[in-house]
This record gives structure tokens, sequence and C-alpha cells, in this order.
């Protein structure tokens, strides 16, 4: 019985352990939580206002990078609010979603 509570703390302890060293957001992630995630989705599926689902997507980094600067439909144009560098983060994030 012992034996058994040692292992059940030792896996508790690398949970906890695995929990606090979770990387941090990327820079990317963070712009889209700001900007996008109200209408995409956290996961980039929620498809309000009409927000496209971007785990189904087959845009690439330059059709999503298009779409990011001039905006399309209800979703605004981030040429003016976002830098280059900004939305390149963004657009590499959105990538990750699937």
């Amino acid at each position: 019985m012992n034996k058994y509570k040692n292992t059940v703390l030792a896996l508790g302890l690398l949970a906890l352990s695995a929990r606090a060293q979770a990387a941090p957001p990327t820079p990317g992630q963070l712009i889209f939580q700001k900007n996008c995630q109200r209408c995409h989705g956290k996961d980039g599926r929620l498809g309000l206002n009409g927000a496209h689902d971007l785990t189904k997507s087959n845009l690439n980094t330059m059709g999503r990078t298009y779409l990011v600067i001039n905006g399309m439909g209800k979703m605004p144009a981030f040429n003016k609010t976002l830098t280059a560098a900004q939305i390149e983060q963004v657009v590499a994030y959105s990538l990750t979603l699937k």
C-alpha cells in the first residue's frame, strides 16, 4: 500500500511539474487571442459572425496573410493595427490550429 501511495504522489508531482513547465504563449498566439479569438474561437473553430473554421482552411501562408492584411466580409483588415511582423506571427500561429 505504501508503494502505491508513493507512485501516486510521484505521478502527481510529475503532472504539476509538467504544468508549471508548459510553454508560454507565443507572440502569434497572444495576437490571435486579442484580435481573432472572439470570432474564430480559442481553437479556430467557433465560426462567430461568419468566421471560417481555421482548422479546415486550405489557405497557405500567403493566402492567410492576404486575409489578415485586407480583411474579408465581416473580418476587418489588420494592416493598420498590426505590424508586418505581428501579421507574420499571427498567421504562423493560425497554421498550427488543427
